[in-house]
């Protein structure tokens, strides 16, 4: 994915930009009808005269009429964002307002007050002849059929948006589309580089100019630079990862000349290699897959917050966890990283894996701290983790099995009948590596 398509995305994703175009669209279609009424000849649609006060009519009805729907949707969207927000993550807001029914529902209810309001304006300030007179009338049956059948889909949604269930449904299916892409569940279609790898002590270290996460890396443009000067550039970060300002991203070297302080290419390098590299506020889900399973384990750990104190939420969690594992350990087969010698798309780019304790510590951290006192949550958790060993994917067998102690560990320590400590020593001693 270039910079360019990551950030058309991100604006994509906005939930005003739908109906933004919606409502440019039915204004173009006015001044199209404007065009049309004044340039045609007036028989083009002689089989049917509407005057202009039956359309001032219709229209004024129509504006009050969707004024009064456009903003009580725009109300239930805003509460069902703050209830999100409150009890399932915040961070989780971006990826429910990404739903297209909520953004096509909304867009058509906007675009049809404001095409209402500005043929409205556009009939008492201009003349608008009977073929103008005609196409807008046209509009006018398609937008209320159009908001009928938006209105009928948005009662079902309206009642499920917001809903725990379906901000666990949305993030795990965002989730699994990052987890369906082979690179991103890899090195990104470059090299891999070995978490232990030792660099020449003569490399050149490219530091970060920013503060943030790590969004989005334009290998394109980094492979090209790589071209340009006979460069190997062996990244030490991955979209996800958090950076300050010095800090190390990758270290760039050469095999016909020194990357040193002195070198006339230097300044050139770093600034197209830092430009590469989209840093933001937050991370992001489009090319960070791990930030999935943190989003639906802050949900579990919400759940088990003493407030709300829902176990059966973070146990619900579980299984959309283990799907996701099981989209990574497949992608990790089709793309070879199990093995160092893979094909890839940048030959002169190395770029660190996703290490399979990071992923296992990120989906069950917080729920095996919260949840230890509650054996239900310990015992199904366990689980989890035993299921992960039969995933065929030796590296994540052993994560699983190891951090089934640390959950045990905890358990011990805040269970408090002997009966329940005993029922979790019985199932962590059989999550094992076969």
């Amino acid at each position: 994915m270039s910079k360019i398509h990551f950030l058309l995305s991100r604006i994509n994703a906005k939930l005003w930009v739908l109906p933004a175009v919606m409502s440019a669209c039915v204004v173009g279609w006015v001044w199209i009808s404007y065009m049309a009424g004044t340039y045609l000849e007036p028989s083009f649609f002689s089989f049917i005269e509407v005057s202009r006060e039956t359309l001032l009519n219709l229209f004024t009805i129509l504006a009050s009429t969707m004024l009064t729907v456009a903003t009580f949707s725009v109300s239930a969207i805003a509460n069902a964002y703050a209830s999100v927000a409150t009890t399932a993550s915040p961070r989780a807001n971006r990826i429910v307002m990404k739903d297209g029914n909520v953004r096509s529902t909304l867009g058509a209810f906007l675009a049809t007050f404001i095409y209402a309001v500005v043929a409205i304006t556009a009939l008492s300030a201009f003349e608008f002849g009977p073929t103008g007179r005609f196409l807008l009338f046209l509009a006018f049956v398609v937008q209320v059929g159009w908001v009928l059948l938006s209105f009928l889909s948005w009662v079902d949604r309206v009642s499920r948006l917001g809903r725990i269930g379906d901000t666990i449904s949305r993030v795990a299916e965002a989730g699994r589309v990052a987890f369906s892409n082979a690179d991103l569940c890899g090195t990104l279609s470059a090299n891999r580089r070995d978490p232990d790898e030792k660099v020449d002590g003569d490399a050149h270290i490219l530091r970060s100019e920013r503060f943030g996460y790590v969004q989005h890396i334009d290998l394109d443009v980094v492979q090209e630079v790589a071209e340009d000067h006979e460069l190997e550039i062996r990244f030490g970060i991955r979209p996800g990862s958090l950076l300050t300002v010095g800090h190390p991203m990758a270290h760039v070297v050469s095999a016909n000349r020194t990357t040193g302080a002195g070198d006339p290419y230097d300044a050139e390098i770093d600034a197209r290699l830092n430009a590469a590299v989209t840093v933001g506020g937050e991370r992001s889900i489009e090319t960070d897959p791990r930030f999935a399973l943190i989003l639906l384990s802050e949900i579990a750990d919400r759940a088990l917050s003493p407030g709300v104190n829902d176990p059966g939420t973070a146990i619900t969690v579980l299984p959309h966890q283990i799907e996701l594992f099981h989209e990574w350990t497949l992608r990790q087969k089709e793309r070879g990283d199990l093995s160092l010698g893979h094909k890839c798309r940048y030959s002169q780019v190395w770029v660190p894996p996703i290490e399979a304790d990071d992923l296992v510590l990120d989906a069950f951290g917080p729920t095996a701290r919260d949840g230890a006192g509650m054996v239900e949550v310990v015992i199904r958790l366990l689980k989890a983790l035993q299921s992960l060993t039969f995933m065929d994917h030796p590296e994540l067998a052993q994560a699983a099995a190891k951090y089934s102690q640390v959950v045990l560990e905890l358990a011990e320590g805040k269970l408090v009948a002997e009966s329940e400590k005993e029922a979790a020593r019985k199932v962590a001693g059989i999550v094992t590596v076969e």
